[in-house]
């Protein structure tokens, strides 16, 4: 019998996954999590190139998949659009057969478009792991942040989990919402009204109000990054009142301390989140970031099984 594999040969979005899927990526993430720790090599890439090809900045995802190739022993190229043939016209499509004509196999995609990840797959014959495109979508954050959970607790399924913050504009909202209620947890959001969708029950997911009653509900607090395009937009009317009434506080976790939090990053400090909380016990921030690599490392080895 065969090794067992993910339900697609490629991840464009979190609502893709199966239970199964997440099973296998989970006890693959375990298995280079114990294995590294020992000092061992890993090979499962070697051989294969492996492209970054972001057209947006990134620091953890980026440098955590570049880490995770170099892991498995595959050959790993940059590409930055700012410095391309992008900047004189050349197409989206044409950048990628050009990069495809080196033979690279595996591309690991950044876009500000929705998409973008998606339109590629289908004009490739290799893979496409989508790292972030537009609102849309950020799947390995999503299984990230699930994994982080996993660990910490046993399981997932049960969870109540509230979201904090901007939820209309993330990315990383839609894919954790979607992949931890595959995984069976409770989904709330709680945001002020100009950072939900207008249509509310679009994720189908309660609404909390009050900061508050979102503590005394939740296992795990979820906090998103307020962008700084959205302080400025007219979207909030100040950044002080997002932080009174929106900002996790310490007090909030004397209250409560067997309360988890999480937060993708980069964080505004003192505007969603308390300074003082970043070396709290059951602050898993750093956790996500170290369990990021080997997360991408378990989709890149499976992904690139039959290259």
């Amino acid at each position: 019998m065969g090794e067992l594999k993910l339900s697609k040969p490629y991840l464009l979005q979190a609502a893709d996954l199966t239970t199964e899927d997440v099973k296998l990526i989970f006890d693959k993430s375990d298995y280079f999590l114990e294995h590294y720790k020992r000092g061992e090599k890993f090979d499962d890439l070697k051989g294969v190139t492996v492209a970054m090809v972001f057209f947006e900045p990134s620091t953890r995802t980026k440098l955590s998949f570049d880490i995770a190739a170099k892991r498995l022993s595959a050959d790993t190229i940059s590409f930055q659009s700012a410095t391309s043939s992008l900047t004189k016209g050349e197409s989206l499509i044409d950048t990628l057969h050009t990069i495809e004509a080196m033979g690279v196999q595996m591309y690991v995609v950044r876009h500000g478009k929705s998409g973008v990840p998606q339109f590629l797959q289908a004009n490739t014959s290799g893979v496409i792991l989508n790292a972030g495109d537009g609102k849309h979508a950020h799947p390995t954050q999503a299984l990230l942040d699930s994994y982080t959970l996993y660990r910490h607790f046993g399981a997932v399924k049960g969870l109540k989990v509230c979201i904090i913050g901007d939820i209309i504009h993330s990315r990383v909202a839609r894919s954790d919402i979607a992949l931890l209620k595959t995984l069976g947890a409770e989904v709330t959001l709680c945001a002020p009204g100009t950072l939900l969708p207008r249509n509310r029950n679009i994720w189908d997911c309660p609404i909390i109000e009050s900061l508050d009653d979102a503590v005394e509900w939740a296992d795990v607090m979820l906090v998103l990054r307020l962008q700084r395009e959205r302080m400025e937009s007219g979207i909030l009317p100040s950044i002080t009142e997002f932080s009174k009434y929106y900002g996790v506080k310490y007090e909030h976790f004397t209250r409560k301390p067997e309360l988890v939090l999480m937060h993708p990053g980069p964080v505004n400090f003192g505007v969603e989140l308390d300074y003082r909380l970043s070396t709290y016990p059951n602050c898993l921030i750093q956790t996500q970031v170290t369990h990021g690599v080997f997360i991408r490392m378990a989709l890149l080895s499976l992904l690139g099984r039959d290259l």
